[in-house]
């Protein structure tokens, strides 16, 4: 299955003649751009001609752009990663149904193989929608992830999920961890896996759910994160239900409880947070905590993220907001162009307003924002000189692209796809060109996905649900 890694060019790669979109501070946009990719780094940009001139006479590869949108690679802040293996078969379930009939007993029936594959088969489609980083909020088996986006050649943040308090009333996961196997495996993950190949792979501290983690491992987590200068990913105040239960459990909500534990602060990335009050967005915007949002996830899973309204009124107090697919099961696909779209136009229905969010700020928080939440915008996230080379390029060739009163932005979001994806470089390693991943056979890679997939469903019961006749 495995095929060589693509090695960094001993020579200059400059990507010519493109539309060139660097989500830099001032928003440039180069027509007939150029981008010098030299090592990992990015060595130079600007007009195509100037950029030349400075490799003039010089050993290089050229890479030509014509009619193609050259921009940063996206960045999908909240992904679960090898739930692949079960994507489908959370369409159109309840939440609660959706965690305690698929999503939990997947996690704990999952093999090292199946988590490997799934990883695999996620990231690959990941790459195809251009994303180039991913942050994993935490499973069972992230040395296995971290292994996997090694392999891949993708740019990513692993997690180990901590979890040590079973909810009242709520069936037994078999996912909990006593308090002290929960910290060990949390501090294990970030000396393992903070800083290896070439600088990709990142460790982070994570608390799954809010009302499933004890005092002690909050306070725990907090003091791990600061010892080892990481992020702590954590879902919070997802939905009304999980502060009922915080409140229930603690007699305080999600976000005063974090609060009043000391665990709130820059490093702390909340995801979904569809159901805060004033006074809880006043301390996230207080703490600088970063937020990641799921539109598509919610859409699909009617869970009134949307409809609450919180995810503008958070963006109108300050509050930086990355993006993220949440699982291929939940959102029903990693198209990461659906997610932006998604952003940028389905908050205005609530609202009544037809000029919230827009193509401008869903591309930011793809790239630069997201970059910015997840702790990294200081090497990825836009394309400027000295910055890492995550760089995707798009066809824009096909009648989507005329409409002549859109500038690039809107084109991106509104009229792009996954499939416009053309090329991706990661760390300036060529990772895709003409849509073909090039660090593994994917053929391979699907027959593996496809027997092992059958495999589950014989030894878990997921099967696909048909609602209509199979002959």
């Amino acid at each position: 299955m495995n095929t060589p890694a693509p090695r960094v060019s001993p020579d200059p790669t400059i990507i010519t003649h493109g539309c060139v979109v660097t989500m830099g501070p001032d928003r440039r946009v180069y027509a007939d751009g150029a981008v010098a990719i030299e090592g990992r780094k990015i060595a130079a940009i600007g007009r195509t001609e100037e950029v030349l001139a400075k490799y003039a006479g010089k050993q290089r590869t050229e890479v030509d752009a014509r009619r193609r949108i050259v921009m940063p690679g996206l960045i999908d802040g909240h992904f679960h990663p090898f739930n692949f293996l079960v994507g489908g078969h959370g369409d159109d379930l309840e939440i609660g149904d959706l965690l305690y009939k698929v999503f939990y007993p997947f996690e704990k029936s999952v093999t090292d193989e199946d988590a490997r594959l799934g990883a695999m088969a996620g990231f690959v489609e990941m790459i195809k929608s251009g994303v180039t980083t991913f942050n994993d909020p935490g499973g069972y088996k992230p040395d296995l992830i971290a292994r996997a986006a090694a392999e891949i050649g993708i740019r990513g943040i692993v997690a180990r999920s901590t979890r040590d308090l079973p909810p009242p009333g709520k069936a037994d996961t078999g996912l909990y961890d006593n308090t002290d196997t929960a910290l060990a495996e949390a501090e294990r993950l970030v000396q393992t896996w903070n800083e290896p190949a070439d600088g990709r792979l990142r460790a982070w501290c994570a608390l799954r759910v809010s009302y499933e983690v004890s005092d002690r491992l909050v306070e725990g987590i907090r003091d791990l994160a600061r010892k080892y200068s990481v992020g702590v990913h954590a879902h919070a105040s997802s939905l009304p239900f999980e502060n009922r239960a915080c409140e229930s459990i603690f007699k305080k909500r999600a976000i005063p409880r974090y609060r009043d534990l000391g665990v709130l602060g820059p490093n702390f990335y909340a995801v979904h947070m569809g159901d805060l009050t004033t006074e809880e967005i006043d301390i996230t915007r207080e703490f600088d905590v970063k937020v990641s949002h799921c539109p598509v996830a919610s859409l699909t899973g009617g869970w009134g993220i949307i409809k609450s309204k919180t995810i503008p009124n958070l963006i109108k107090a300050g509050v930086t907001v990355s993006l993220g697919t949440d699982t291929n099961f939940g959102s029903g696909s990693m198209d990461f162009f659906r997610v932006m779209f998604t952003f940028a136009t389905a908050h205005r229905e609530t609202h009544d307003d037809p000029t919230l969010v827009g193509a401008h700020k869903a591309l930011a928080s793809a790239t630069i924002e997201g970059a910015r939440a997840c702790l990294w915008d200081d090497e990825i996230g836009s394309l400027e000189v000295g910055k890492c080379a995550d760089i995707i390029m798009l066809g824009n060739d096909d009648w989507q692209w005329r409409y002549p009163g859109r500038d690039v932005a809107r084109n991106i979001v509104y009229g792009g796809n996954a499939a416009c994806v053309n090329s991706s470089w990661i760390n300036g390693k060529l990772v895709m060109c003409d849509r073909k991943v090039l660090t593994i056979d994917e053929r391979a890679l699907q027959e593996s996905v496809e027997a092992t997939s059958r495999t589950l469903a014989e030894r878990t019961g997921f099967k696909p649900r048909h609602i209509w006749p199979l002959g």
